[in-house]
């Protein structure tokens, strides 16, 4: 073993231990490469086994209200710089990518026509997603599994399993290839 994944190894440990004594439920442990993500707010954190978080450049930002629930798959991979804000759910699979500065809200915290009150939909990111640079998924949002999402989409709708998204507002580029074991490394 190299002396960086010896203290990659180390600092995940640190992390995995902090994080579980502020009630954070942590399958093994996770992998924190650069800054660590800032965690704020009560609601309640799942992640699977080895969750790795990349915080070089920017750190990243998860705010989870008091009623509300993120769960992070495991072997999924979280960027620099992504902020996940959760007011009801938001899920993401096992194996997922999620690139630098994506943006993923269960809200819209404000309404937009009169008396429509706010929006409050789960988000919900299947397996083996990957989700490009500078995206942003919307409230009610499901994405299917083995899916990509081209950097810099804005994801209004739900994107069937096994598809290529992009553009404002995202749409089908086409079909992908992938069998149901396949992940995406």
């Amino acid at each position: 073993m190299n002396i960086y994944r010896v203290r990659r190894f180390i600092k995940g440990r640190i992390f995995t231990f902090l994080w579980r004594t502020r009630g954070i439920k942590i399958a093994d442990r996770v992998s924190v490469l650069g800054v660590s993500p800032h965690i704020a707010g009560n609601g309640a954190i799942e992640l699977g086994s080895l969750v790795s978080f990349r915080g070089f450049g920017s750190r990243s930002w998860f705010h989870v209200l008091g009623n509300a629930r993120l769960s992070i798959g495991s072997r999924s991979f979280i960027n620099s710089g992504v902020m996940i804000d959760v007011s009801t759910a938001v899920s993401i699979g096992k194996n997922c990518l999620v690139g630098d500065c994506v943006v993923i809200q269960d809200s819209n915290y404000h309404e937009i026509d009169e008396g429509a009150g706010v929006k409050m939909k789960a988000v919900v990111i299947g397996d083996n997603v990957w989700i490009g640079r500078n995206s942003i998924i919307l409230p009610g949002v499901e994405i299917g599994d083995h899916s990509v999402i081209g950097a810099g989409s804005v994801v209004t709708k739900s994107v069937p399993p096994h598809s290529l998204v992009a553009g404002n507002p995202a749409r089908i580029i086409r079909e992908i290839a992938a069998s149901p074991g396949y992940v995406r490394f």
